[in-house]
């Protein structure tokens, strides 16, 4: 046994080290303890074969190769272990039993000198247990109410000190009268990805230690309380710091499908576009005076406008084009009276002027229209759109199916207005009023009368095939402009029906309407919704890694050194990713930064390198309202 290398292994040796305050209760029992063994604070360590570590959103296995490695089922979808045991119930140590009843007797002694030995009016002796001024900053918000801000045991008599002493004590939801987090407060990182079975408790006052004096920083952290809790232990990041990985910083797709290798090495270089080139490479399309974590892009009209415009107009959104009947639907007569009413050819009352009816009709109208017992021959030949069909749960290319639903929808525009097509819209989860923003009583309604007739609408005026406007058969909407908010509150309606029928119709990036999606991606958020990323700037997927462009720029200098970091892959098959759903499975343009990229400059003697440099550790810190307040009371006048 002594000559055995393995003696103090757990597997062998019963042998229990100082510094371990608890035995497993399976080493206890069996001599067999678990590859985990206890925790600190005197749970079962063991029921789980591993943590499981969320990257990139996806859960990974990090069981050690000692236990076998990591396992073939993988991480439950919640980030749990899918391997686990039997709790078992740790023991303690004879060294901690020892060092208890040593600690018991010790406080039972200052608990009588506190409870006899002192005068609670004599403020000499009271002054001799002060622990140490408070910060500046928690001094002005305690002055009032004194230790009882933070401790609850304070100003309870010798029984609450007694309390005290022989409990732990948390001031973390104290904290929390004044701070904010994102939840929960006591996990790790304040974040519920770094929940585990049995993961220790944090405590606000691990990292922020107070009663160091007034002009203390209780902000300061060193990279020992950092890797205090991380089992990966490192010595600095220019050393033995984990390399990036393989797509870092990416962890996904970008919300815009601009392709950097295509325009830099083909289209800037054609004589056709090559005028329309970013003047001064990448400060020609991103604005460097408001560079933080990214550097934004100046916007459409100053980068992409003098390329993309004509491709809005030349894909308008068709919203309803007068599909083709069987049978005539509608009471032609009834149609033709309420046509002329609008032509100012028919006063309002009819009985009065309906001697000249037959008359109006033979002179204004075609022979077809006259008799409602001749063969019925269609106008139009064409089906429903998509949208209407949706949006009346009908097949739009069975006559059968929507002839009935689609002569009320005509009937009821023509009677009453955009009233009718709007409350189909809300019925269906839409907002009328800025889907249909900019539509008029006119522009819908003689159309409707025409079709309804068994006529192609002609317009009266010349037609300006921008915004609303028919055509012989159609409801047209051709955007303004980028951006424009009619065309986005349809695209954003069909997105949130979460069918596929629409999406192939109208988010199509090839001949989708307006475009839009040639550009912004589209992703599959649930199995009922889509999503199409307006903003050009991604919402942050890295909330623990902090990067600021600013102080690099002001450095380096405005686009002279960008592609130090950001080096073009021309081979990374880009444009596929926005082919498919997941923004998480994509090509990045740029090849993944590289920790020696960063060491050049970070490192031993150079620049900072400690862990706050790049790392957060508070999601979301923020003052609750009511300190806001209190701060803007006592600042000074």
């Amino acid at each position: 046994m002594i000559l055995r290398e393995d003696r103090y292994s757990e597997k062998v040796s019963p042998y229990l080290r100082p510094n371990f305050p608890y035995v497993c209760g399976r080493a206890a029992t069996w001599g067999k303890p678990c590859h985990n063994g206890p925790n600190n604070d005197g749970s079962c360590g063991g029921v789980a074969e591993c943590r499981p570590y969320k990257e990139g959103g996806r859960w990974n296995c990090r069981r050690p190769a000692s236990a076998g490695g990591p396992c073939e089922q993988g991480p439950k979808p919640d980030g749990s272990c899918c391997l686990t045991r039997e709790a078992c119930k740790p023991r303690r140590t004879i060294r901690k039993i020892r060092g208890q009843f040593s600690i018991l007797a010790i406080i039972m002694v200052i608990a009588a000198i506190i409870a006899f030995g002192f005068n609670n009016n004599d403020d000499e002796i009271q002054s001799s247990l002060n622990p140490g001024p408070l910060s500046n900053i928690h001094q002005n918000f305690t002055s009032e109410s004194g230790c009882v801000s933070c401790h609850s045991a304070h100003n309870s008599g010798a029984e609450g000190w007694l309390n005290a002493v022989l409990t732990k004590a948390d001031t973390s939801n104290s904290c929390s009268n004044c701070h904010s987090f994102q939840q929960p407060i006591n996990v790790a990182h304040n974040s519920s990805e770094f929940v585990r079975d049995n993961a220790p408790k944090t405590e606000c006052t691990m990292c922020h230690k107070e009663h160091r004096g007034e002009n203390a920083n209780i902000k300061v952290m060193t990279d020992a309380q950092c890797s205090s809790c991380h089992t990966k232990k490192f010595d600095n990041f220019s050393g033995n710091h984990p390399n990036f990985g393989e797509t870092y910083p990416f962890v996904k797709r970008t919300a815009i499908s601009f392709n950097h290798s295509t325009h830099i090495e083909d289209y800037f270089k054609d004589d056709r576009y090559k005028t329309n080139a970013p003047k001064g490479s990448c400060i020609g399309c991103h604005d460097t005076s408001r560079a933080d974590r990214v550097v934004p892009i100046k916007g459409y009209d100053k980068t992409c406008s003098n390329c993309h415009n004509d491709n809005m107009a030349n894909q308008p959104f068709v919203l309803f084009t007068f599909p083709e009947f069987e049978e005539n639907p509608f009471n032609t007569n009834e149609i033709i009276k309420d046509n002329l009413i609008v032509k100012g050819l028919l006063p309002d009352d009819k009985e009065e002027m309906a001697e000249k009816i037959d008359d109006i009709i033979a002179t204004n109208f075609s022979d077809e229209a006259k008799d409602e017992e001749e063969e019925y021959e269609p106008v139009s030949s064409e089906t429903l759109t998509p949208i209407v069909a949706h949006l009346l749960e009908v097949d739009g290319e069975e006559a059968e199916e929507y002839s009935e639903p689609v002569s009320e929808l005509v009937s009821g525009v023509i009677e009453d207005g955009l009233s009718g097509i709007s409350e189909l819209i809300e019925s269906a989860g839409g907002d009328p009023k800025k889907q249909l923003h900019g539509l008029s009583g006119e522009t819908l309604g003689s159309p409707m009368l025409a079709w309804a007739a068994n006529r192609e609408y002609e317009s009266s005026s010349e037609t300006i095939e921008q915004g609303w406007y028919a055509n012989e058969l159609s409801l047209v909407y051709n955007p303004i402009s980028h951006g424009d908010p009619v065309m986005k509150a349809w695209i954003d309606f069909i997105a949130k029906t979460g069918s596929e029928e629409l999406r192939e119709t109208y988010l199509s990036g090839s001949d989708g309407a307006g475009s839009c999606t040639k550009c912004h991606a589209v992703t599959k958020v649930s199995e009922e919704k889509y999503e199409v990323e307006w903003k050009s700037t991604a919402s942050i997927e890295r909330p623990l890694v902090k990067y600021s462009h600013k102080p690099h720029i002001n450095l380096l200098g405005p686009g002279t050194l960008c592609q130090s970091c950001h080096k073009i892959n021309s081979e990374a098959k880009f444009a596929d990713a926005f082919k498919q759903l997941d923004k998480h499975k994509f090509a990045s343009n740029f090849k993944s930064i590289q920790k020696d990229t960063c060491t050049e400059c970070h490192g031993s003697g150079q620049v900072a390198q400690n862990c706050l440099t790049c790392h957060n550790y508070h999601q979301e810190p923020s003052l609750k309202k009511t300190m806001i307040r209190q701060i803007a009371n006592k600042e000074p006048n």
